[in-house]
């Protein structure tokens, strides 16, 4: 920035009509004031440049894709450093951050320890916040809204009615509850199993069986393990019911549809947390992913005897 100096003559000139004892005093206060107006507008001022601190549990490609959203919207200084150990923690805490970002499970579990700081989770499994955390800890769910979900499955199978999902309450409690109020003001049924151990998984299908027209697998680990998920695509094709899950790998698999997460739109979803937390507000509680994307198995669907209605539905992605 070029700073043009204010003129000091005229201001100096009119003090030539100031009785001279003001003189001199009222000439050491305006001299000052001249010289700080004249400085201070080259001094300049950035806003949301608070530093923020990034604990990646790996490095993946989606966490990188995240990284990108949340410094395209940030407008902060975000640096990536390790967590292992205290000196680890001590570095975090001696560059005096104002957050500090975890993404995934792993980062997570080790700086939810921070009590002292503004701590924000990103693509962490529902397990390992489903309990009550600090008042210092928000995030963004690695969920998409129930709502989104429902109303989804609702336009790709206009046909079911019965929605079948088996869970375990020590993990997504909540987002069960959610899901069963939003299925309630579709006018969907939602047939839920609870369970404990992925063992009981099989009995719960059975149970199933002849009672839902889709099966949704959310992101449950005592539920999603492999060779439950391997009985659970088997359990599709043989009763020709569609299996609506969150992952495009389940798709690849066998299951009819899935919808993902944007893990850029995530690392901007961030950035608003850490925005308002740098304008001096509250960080705000949990939120749900916002954005997602749909991926469809047509070679599945027709298999097992399916009319996938995608026409009204954008973002569309197909798996042959």
């Amino acid at each position: 920035m070029i700073c043009k100096p204010l003129s000091m003559t005229a201001v100096v000139t009119s003090l030539h009509y100031v009785r001279s004892p003001i003189r001199s005093r009222l000439k050491i206060i305006l001299i000052a004031f001249v010289v700080l107006a004249t400085i201070l507008p080259c001094f300049p001022v950035h806003a949301g440049s608070s530093k923020i601190i990034v604990v990646k549990s790996a490095d993946l490609k989606p966490y990188q894709d995240f990284l990108r959203g949340l410094r395209d919207d940030c407008g902060c200084d975000v640096q990536e450093m390790k967590f292992r150990d205290d000196e680890d923690r001590n570095n975090i805490l001696d560059s005096h951050p104002g957050a500090v970002v975890a993404i995934g499970t792993a980062a997570f579990k080790r700086v939810r320890t921070i009590t002292d700081l503004p701590v924000i989770y990103a693509m962490v499994m529902p397990s390992e916040v489903s309990s009550p955390l600090g008042p210092n800890i928000s995030g963004v769910s690695i969920d998409i809204s129930p709502e989104t979900y429902l109303s989804t499955m609702k336009a790709l199978f206009p046909k079911a009615k019965r929605i079948g999902l088996i869970y375990d309450p020590r993990n997504t409690a909540a987002f069960v509850e959610d899901a069963v109020k939003a299925a309630r003001a579709l006018g969907v049924e939602l047939v839920t199993k609870q369970l404990h151990d992925p063992s009981q998984v099989l009995g719960a299908l059975s149970e199933m069986r002849s009672k839902i027209d889709v099966l949704w697998m959310v992101p449950d680990p005592t539920v999603v393990v492999a060779q439950i998920v391997d009985y659970m695509l088997r359990f599709s094709f043989q009763n020709n019911v569609p299996i609506f899950t969150f992952s495009r790998k389940y798709v690849e698999m066998g299951a009819v549809a899935s919808l993902d997460i944007d893990p850029y739109d995530m690392g901007a979803q961030v950035a608003s947390i850490v925005n308002r937390i740098s304008a001096g507000q509250a960080a705000g509680s949990s939120v749900y992913a916002r954005k997602s994307h749909l991926t469809i198995n047509k070679k599945m669907a027709k298999k097992l005897g399916l009319s996938i209605k995608e026409g009204s539905l954008a973002d569309v992605d197909n798996v042959d």
